[in-house]
């Protein structure tokens, strides 16, 4: 199936929404939805849904699914970002807002400039930011294809953006430096142990940023140096989390985001997946597993 055809069958109330909790239930039937509980969804069928998961005993349950389910599965993991009803609302009526086939369209091009990119990537624009990305012979890049395979669950992030990632090592795949001016960050955080340890410093940050006018990161080596907010270095605010767990403080993605439907109308005191994919460019620390991952948002930052 055409990732095209699932958004016209979610758009038009076709497919049923697979969700954990009553108040997301009763949310969805009030918009028109199928809503179906997380235990009574058959995953052995040969099936289409799309899953809003906002506890961590689903989202975990959810990953053992994707091992052996059939169904083609597309999924906004609120509990890894804002699981409350208002986020998800939100993040949901920007997904049904967007220009699908543009962003398809943008998101191929962004793959096909990035593959034409022989050794070293250059990014301004008229903040300051001066950023170079030095890439790889071989990248390993977030999903490219336009059809949902039985049996796949995709992160509704795979779809909105083009993506680089450091999976096997810090600079396997791509190494930044210089100066990033940013808009907002989004963090995600894989299960509620990293949560609950690092959410207080989180949420300050989230704040932070969404109350500060200048804000940009320095970058030498791939590393995070300086995070500046309104002339001030909040560099230990990151310190003070799990970083030293794994990857420190290198980053572990470049993004682009393809929806320019949501630009100009982005609430950054929300922590949604959907800001991620605002059309401009993001750079990411962490993988959310023993430390959070807090991605860099620009929209004046663009590849294409």
């Amino acid at each position: 199936m055409k990732i095209m055809d699932f958004y016209d069958f979610l758009t038009n109330r076709k497919i049923p929404i697979i969700v954990d909790n009553i108040q997301i239930k009763t949310y969805f039937q009030n918009q028109g939805y199928q809503a179906i509980f997380f235990d009574n969804y058959d995953y052995s069928s040969n099936e289409v849904a799309f899953a809003v998961i906002s506890d961590y005993s689903y989202h975990d349950r959810l990953i053992q699914q994707s091992y052996t389910s059939e169904s083609r599965l597309i999924h906004l993991l609120a509990v890894r970002y804002d699981a409350s009803p208002e986020a998800i609302a939100y993040s949901f009526d920007k997904f049904l807002s967007c220009d699908l086939m543009q962003i398809l369209d943008l998101r191929n091009k962004v793959y096909e400039q990035i593959a034409e990119v022989e050794e070293e990537l250059y990014l301004y624009d008229d903040r300051g930011t001066k950023l170079k990305c030095l890439l790889s012979e071989s990248l390993e890049v977030l999903n490219t294809k336009d059809e949902l395979e039985p049996g796949w669950f995709y992160p509704i992030s795979e779809i909105l953006e083009s993506g680089i990632i450091n999976i096997l090592d810090s600079k396997s795949s791509f190494s930044l430096d210089g100066i990033f001016f940013f808009d907002g960050i989004i963090y995600a955080c894989a299960n509620a142990q990293v949560k609950e340890r690092n959410q207080d410093v989180l949420t300050y940050l989230l704040e932070k940023v969404a109350s500060s006018k200048e804000k940009y990161i320095g970058i030498n080596e791939n590393t995070i140096t300086r995070l500046v907010l309104d002339g001030r270095d909040e560099i230990n605010t990151l310190l003070e989390m799990d970083y030293g767990l794994e990857h420190s403080l290198n980053f572990t993605e470049i993004g682009f985001g393809c929806n320019k439907s949501i630009k100009g109308n982005v609430n950054w005191q929300i922590n949604s997946i959907m800001n991620q994919g605002v059309y401009g460019t993001h750079v990411g620390i962490g993988t959310a597993q023993n430390s959070p991952y807090i991605d860099f948002i620009s929209q004046s930052l663009k590849i294409i």
